[in-house]
């Protein structure tokens, strides 16, 4: 076999699985590349962390955190329902995690958001899971019958929660 032959054979045995790996990388991320229109950069992600810097007995908030009120952000978290519709809902408590719920004892006050969705906007399904929700906070501090509540969220919308490297689901197998 010639030289060359033997070159190209051992570089495409070499290179393939390298080319391979980096032609895949690059669908994935055109796959899954991150929403640059104007709409989703209009909200500011915030973390569960931030909330906390709230403290509910006297009033005293971060900078951080006052520069959220009025804001548009997006906060993951679990929903606990206030209401019973099959078709979305309509308002509902927002907890950083899955064991919060308004029972006894309730999180704390600076540890929920107190939901309310926009009539347009898209209602999170109970077989979700963990949830991104969009829109404009407020803090005022109220007392409700679940307990007192933080902040208030007048959401656009919500999603399904996915890590940003979350691996793409396994394609199904196809039946024979």
């Amino acid at each position: 076999m010639k030289t060359w032959v033997k070159s190209a054979l051992i570089a495409s045995v070499t290179l393939g699985p390298v080319l391979g790996v980096c032609v895949y990388g690059v669908i994935r991320h055109r796959a899954h590349a991150v929403d640059d229109s104007p709409a989703a950069s209009a909200y500011i992600e915030v973390d569960w962390r931030v909330l906390r810097d709230l403290d509910v007995a006297t009033g005293q908030k971060s900078k951080e955190l006052a520069d959220l009120d009025g804001k548009a952000i997006k906060i993951p978290g679990f929903v606990v329902p206030l209401d019973d519709d099959d078709h979305g809902l309509s308002e509902f408590l927002l907890v950083p995690s899955p064991q919060a719920c308004i029972h006894v004892p309730p999180p704390p006050p600076n540890q929920m958001v107190m939901v309310r969705m926009k009539k347009n906007g898209t209602a999170p399904q109970r077989s979700w899971g963990p949830v991104w929700v969009k829109g404009r906070l407020h803090i005022a501090s109220n007392d409700s019958q679940y307990g007192k509540i933080a902040y208030m969220l007048h959401a656009d919308g919500s999603e399904p929660y996915k890590m940003p490297d979350e691996p793409l689901p396994m394609p199904m197998p196809q039946p024979k």
